[in-house]
């Protein structure tokens, strides 16, 4: 244990981590305030706050829009579109911002989920509106189920994933239990790039755990201690575990509070498909967020333990610091030219960081009658590998020197 803490402290002992650890908790700040201001709020008047005054704007918009929070029938949805209508009408389809601010805003997402639910596509247009007869609005519901079984029939391939993904809607509540939840669907833009930083600047700094003896030309005196080869390379592997899991969750920690300090935690459990109706993910708002923070915090540990292992394995942390960079930005980007050609890239390590893109497509991965979605599978994949590779770093650090 006494070795463990050394391990430890030194680390935070480096003037280096402590720079980009300060770095990184400023990020979390900025990010938390950037978050904040992108709300916009539209009061009675139709004007927009500035200043100090968007930092607001998340719980004004949260408590005009609760007027609505409840079981969200049919009826009061039919009252939704009722009065949308007669104001498009009144004002020969444009509503003024001053309307919109008084009025429209508070149930914006309910016309919002109508038309998606209606058309099963997640983008408003006023005109869909105008097109759903009161007949329709009574039915909603109804027509959601259908076109939700219509999505079933098309994503799955198989039978047995069409059965899963109707296993997947069947856990929808409906009618559906409204509650403002701008603050949900803001932060997951802006925590999602955090945690990219996060993965990126964790390997960064767990590289130079194994890295160090060598820069310093101190291997000869490290192997030669009693443990050398034995206790101090596995408290060396713990230590860059645990210094890992503390950065991750510090930071997002206080990214965390002070967003939704600011914001308010409004709609929490939420459904994500009032966003997206066709999701195969059956998730609260709430849930969505949780799970990219938890995928962050397995790339991160994957990024932790893939540049311990290059750095014992080559000496020398140069190229080790590069290969996180290249698993969850550059990844990224080639996962989405190659996307049309080979399903591999729908299971690489850039879709740990990239939840809010993979939520959205109904990928499936099926072994015999299982049947399992792409995002738990990514997680239990790459949090395998985390593990597995922790006995590799031992080995390929311990063997130095042997012949």
């Amino acid at each position: 244990m006494r070795m463990l803490r050394y391990e430890i402290k030194k680390f935070f002992s480096k003037t280096v981590n402590r720079a980009i650890l300060i770095v990184v908790i400023l990020i979390a700040a900025a990010y938390s305030f950037l978050a904040a201001g992108s709300i916009r709020y539209t009061d009675a008047n139709g004007e927009n706050p500035d200043g100090i005054g968007k930092i607001a704007a998340g719980r004004k918009l949260a408590a005009d829009k609760n007027q609505w929070k409840g079981e969200l029938t049919a009826e009061r949805i039919a009252d939704v579109v009722q009065s949308y209508k007669g104001l498009r009408r009144q004002y020969q389809g444009e509503v003024p911002d001053n309307e919109y601010g008084k009025t429209v805003q508070s149930y914006w997402d309910i016309l919002n989920f109508t038309a998606n639910v209606y058309t099963m596509e997640p983008n408003f247009l006023p005109d869909v509106i105008d097109q759903i007869s009161e007949e329709d609005v009574n039915y909603i519901y109804d027509i959601y189920g259908d076109n939700l079984q219509k999505a079933a029939e098309e994503y799955g391939e198989t039978s047995e994933q069409e059965e899963f993904i109707k296993e997947q809607y069947g856990k929808l509540e409906i009618p559906v239990e409204y509650e403002a939840y701008d603050s949900w669907e803001t932060m997951p833009m802006y925590i999602q790039t955090y945690v990219i930083i996060l993965a990126v600047v964790i390997g960064f700094m767990a590289a130079g755990i194994f890295d160090e003896e060598f820069r310093n030309h101190a291997e000869l005196v490290f192997f030669a201690a009693k443990y050398g080869r034995s206790k101090a390379i596995r408290n060396k592997i713990a230590a860059g575990i645990i210094t890992a899991t503390a950065v991750y969750w510090t930071g997002v920690g206080i990214m965390t509070l002070i967003s939704f300090g600011i914001m308010g935690t409004s709609g929490f459990h939420m459904p994500y498909q009032f966003e997206d109706p066709d999701s195969v993910y059956a998730m609260t708002q709430g849930q969505r967020y949780l799970l990219i923070v938890v995928c962050g915090y397995i790339a991160s540990l994957l990024s932790a333990s893939v540049t311990m292992l290059v750095t014992a394995k080559m000496r020398t942390a140069k190229v080790a610091v590069c290969i996180p960079f290249f698993m969850f930005c550059v990844m990224l980007f080639i996962a989405r030219s190659l996307s049309d050609v080979t399903r591999v890239v729908y299971y690489t390590t850039d879709v740990l960081t990239n939840v809010l893109q993979a939520v959205k497509v109904p990928t499936l991965f099926q072994i015999g009658d299982f049947v399992i979605l792409q995002i738990p599978f990514v997680m239990v994949l790459y949090s395998a590998v985390s593990i597995i590779l922790l006995p590799f770093i031992y080995r390929s650090y311990s063997r130095y020197g042997l012949h």
